[in-house]
């Protein structure tokens, strides 16, 4: 005989919140012990979680190998996924109802593209805390394309990047238009010069700054005119490739102005404007247009606009 304690409204999940952030903390620390560390709760109280859900769902999430961690199975991976945005969203309805009476409030998760992160995120955090004291910035850096996956995973709210590299399916907004400038040794031929044409340094080898969309809008940029370059060297540290160009290894392209022109190893560079001008790649921070912004993620995206609108370069 079925009970009032037994019965549920139709579609109950028969799982709780609090379920699931024990199963993702355990997916991203790897252990239910560190999970339950960041949690402040027992080992045994994470594993348990874990193994009602597995129970509600009829399927396995994890692995649990003893000393080794966990591994989460095809279909822990899904639920990963929809189990964060589904806290995010959970978060999100429990601020937005003082949004209402009140100052935006709450965390805001922030991607920003690696070379941009050095100028934008202080200027950006520091506006923030000035404008809007109770929201939470917290900053992710990394490639375009690992910003976005972690967008659509929900793990971010908004990402600045350029324009370029982008898919479809983000809302937009500009912040500004970034111009490519090359690099040279301050003892360089060309150092004297103005501007330099690129086509004046076909002989000369090139110090490829490869952060994806970087490296292929380099490349893009010689191509339109008519230089094939010898690339020296690859890398994705732009330190590295202010210290090769420092002592003369070759030259770099680079789309924002350096503002201290010295190499990390205290070696002088000439920062120069390229002759004809090329086109401008711009910048813009963005969101999924399927989750909507919350107040607090638009103040993100007003103080961006209002303060990272002429950053140096």
């Amino acid at each position: 005989m079925e009970t009032g304690r037994d019965r549920r409204p139709e579609g109950d999940p028969r799982f709780t919140l609090r379920q699931l952030e024990l199963f993702v903390a355990a997916a991203e620390h790897g252990s239910f012990a560190a999970a339950a560390q960041s949690a402040y709760v027992t080992p045994n109280a994470v594993s348990q979680a874990v193994t009602e859900l597995e129970g509600v769902l009829g399927v396995v999430l994890a692995v649990r190998r003893r000393a080794r961690g966990l591994t989460l199975t095809p279909a822990g991976t899904h639920l990963l996924d929809g189990a964060r945005a589904l806290l995010r969203q959970a978060t999100d309805l429990r601020l937005s109802v003082g949004e209402g009476a009140g100052a935006p409030s709450g965390p805001v998760a922030v991607g920003c593209y690696s070379t941009l992160a050095p100028t934008l995120v202080p200027e950006l955090w520091e506006r923030l805390a000035q404008r809007y004291p109770d929201v939470d910035l917290t900053i992710e850096e990394g490639t375009t394309a690992e910003l976005v996956e972690m967008l659509h995973a929900g793990r971010l709210d908004l990402l600045i990047a350029y324009e370029v590299a982008l898919p479809p399916g983000l809302g937009s907004r500009p912040l500004f238009e970034a111009h490519p400038w090359v690099v040279l040794a301050r003892d360089h031929p060309l150092a004297g010069q103005q501007a330099v044409d690129l086509r004046d340094l076909a002989e000369d080898p090139l110090v490829m700054f490869d952060l994806p969309p970087s490296g292929q809008n380099t490349l893009e940029l010689l191509r339109r005119r008519g230089v094939r370059p010898r690339v020296a060297h690859r890398t994705t540290d732009f330190e590295l490739v202010h210290s090769l160009v420092g002592r003369g290894m070759g030259y770099g392209i680079q789309f924002q102005r350096a503002e201290v022109e010295v190499s990390r190893e205290g070696r002088p560079l000439a920062v120069l404007p390229i002759t004809p001008a090329p086109d401008a790649e711009p910048v813009v921070v963005a969101w999924s247009e399927r989750v909507p912004l919350t107040a607090r993620a638009s103040a993100v995206v007003e103080v961006a606009r209002e303060f990272l609108s002429a950053p140096v370069g």
